[in-house]
């Protein structure tokens, strides 16, 4: 499953945690993880029995980074033991020359190798020879190795990385340890992040402890770890294998919530004007916070600017409790400090992909310092879509162009109060344009009066004695879990059904006595533990 760490699970998004040293560190054992790829360092030189080396062609390692052309910065090469599950890193010197010692507990274990560019996006992994069709990825490392000079090829995701010419690890290759090729002879879960249909397999290898789903990517940087066709961050089969985080624990979270004032361009909008709104509209939360049972607690926390998407320079912070966002990199990508955690919320300003990747600096009081990286496994290219409404026998497309019910509080959806009101929504799609199917829904109410919104205010428990089924501890909330959706309709569309329950005419407040409901604004949300996207519209009976 995604997830390599020592001391925490890390909800959401594909992660590779590093220690900060200046000597190849090494990286955590597999812990169990959430929906997140991730791993955790200690700190300090493992102490190498057997090394390997190797130059990325220095013409290549010396290319500019995209967001500073004035400054070159390092690849970085990732190994992970098929054994024992750990994962060791070095970063390429200014020649792009790289030597990472392993310690003696990996000598004769085989070990898998992946490359990553200044980014800290996968380039991809090395392939070291074939074997009936596959490509060998797995050398039993019991001597010092050298990979050669690398050649990068122009596009990784058609031609295979493999060892240069003068490479010396032909006698140490394990043909048990592969990876299916595409025609174009490149691992088949490259192109994709390990998801889709390439990238698919029936079987795992037992015992696998790197790439067990035998798609070319190690589980950290694999957003389908078991290759089973759904992504980690909706598949049950991994959300099961939650471990207890006895140190601390970091959260990243994507919310994309969108009201009637901008729906309009997500509905007709071009590609290019979708996608420059999501560049605003998008929130990202950064979080970390120490676990009951840690001995340390947080001192700091920050981004690094290296390695990490280039329009991280272009992100601005919003401000805690209001006030004018301001670039993050002005306070050098810090964390503001809360009771329980250090966060920061985040507006990107330029179009987020799959594979993007944020590494988090964490200072704790015992001295140490850990990296924290992640890969994004998905992302929103757009909101929830109503496209239906009404009662259970008489349904009305819905025209968010309409100038008379267009969701609008000017002109709401009108709805028959005596019936329960179903709704056909469209979920999101993904970056590749598929409609994300593993989400839960949660149909959020929020009751207007004559002076504005109540909710603050109602006393649940008196206004509805009895609970609405489906709202949980929230009376306001109607949620619909993913499993209870089933499986798409052929227009590519689910229904839910809200009770008419919900939609009290007077509600009581906490304050004392009651007020009348004018209308009514629903708030569509596909969530996940690493992220939302919501469509807020306006009803009325």
């Amino acid at each position: 499953m995604s997830g390599f760490f020592n001391y925490a699970p890390v909800l959401v998004l594909c992660l590779l945690i590093t220690a900060c040293s200046t000597v190849p560190p090494e990286l955590g054992v597999p812990d169990g993880s959430t929906t997140g790829n991730s791993t955790n360092a200690s700190t300090g030189n493992p102490g190498g029995a057997h090394t390997l080396s190797g130059t990325i062609q220095p013409g290549q390692a010396a290319k500019a980074h995209a967001r500073m052309a004035d400054e070159t910065y390092p690849y970085t090469v990732v190994v992970q033991s098929d054994q024992s599950g750990k994962l060791y890193r070095a970063e390429t010197d200014p020649n792009g020359a790289f030597n990472l010692a392993l310690p003696e507990s990996e000598t004769g274990n085989t070990i898998t190798t992946t490359l990553l560019g200044p980014d800290g996006r996968v380039v991809g992994p090395v392939v070291l020879g074939q074997s009936g069709g596959n490509g060998i990825m797995g050398a039993a490392l019991d001597h010092d190795a050298s990979l050669g000079t690398i050649e990068l090829p122009d596009d990784p995701t058609k031609t295979a990385i493999v060892p240069g010419s003068d490479a010396n690890v032909t006698d140490i290759l394990d043909p048990t340890v592969t990876a299916r090729l595409s025609s174009d002879g490149a691992p088949v879960g490259l192109a994709s992040h390990g998801k889709g249909s390439a990238a698919e397999t029936p079987t795992e290898r037992p015992g696998a402890k790197a790439d067990a789903d035998g798609d070319g990517l190690i589980d950290v940087f694999d957003a389908d770890d078991n290759g089973n066709g759904v992504v980690d961050d909706f598949d049950p089969a991994t959300l099961s294998l939650i471990a207890a985080a006895p140190d601390y624990h970091v959260n990243f979270f994507m919310n994309l919530k969108i009201g009637t004032d901008y729906a309009a361009t997500y509905y007709t909008g071009t590609t290019a004007e979708v996608a420059s709104r999501l560049s605003t509209d998008t929130v990202i939360t950064f979080e970390v916070m120490t676990e009951p049972a840690a001995t340390r607690s947080i001192t700091a926390a920050r981004l690094l600017e290296t390695p990490g998407p280039a329009y991280l320079p272009l992100t601005t912070k919003l401000a805690t409790g209001g006030g004018t966002p301001a670039l993050w990199r002005d306070s050098d990508y810090a964390f503001g400090p809360e009771t329980d955690r250090y966060d920061a919320f985040v507006v990107p300003n330029a179009a987020m992909e799959a594979g993007d990747t944020f590494t988090l600096e964490v200072t704790f009081s015992d001295g140490t310092t850990e990296d924290i990286s992640r890969m994004i496994n998905y992302v929103f290219k757009n909101i929830p879509m109503l496209t239906r409404y009404g009662s259970p026998a008489s349904l009305a497309d819905f025209d968010m162009g309409s100038t008379t019910v267009n969701g609008t509080q000017q002109h709401p959806i009108l709805f028959d109060g005596t019936q329960d009101l179903v709704l056909v929504f469209r979920p999101p799609p993904d970056e590749t344009g598929a409609q994300i199917t593993g989400m839960d829904y949660g149909f959020a109410v929020f009751y207007n009066g004559a002076g504005g919104q109540l909710n603050g205010q109602i006393d649940e428990a008196a206004t509805w004695p009895t609970r609405v089924a489906g709202t949980g501890t929230q009376g306001t909330t109607y949620t619909v879990l993913a499993a209870e959706l089933g499986t798409l309709s052929a227009d590519g569309t689910y229904t839910a059904t809200l009770p008419r329950g919900l939609f009290v005419d007077t509600v009581y407040l906490t304050g004392g006595g009651t007020s009348a409901v004018a209308d009514y604004k629903i708030d569509v949300t596909a969530y996940c533990s690493s992220g939302n996207a919501a469509i807020m519209l306006s009803y009325s009976k």
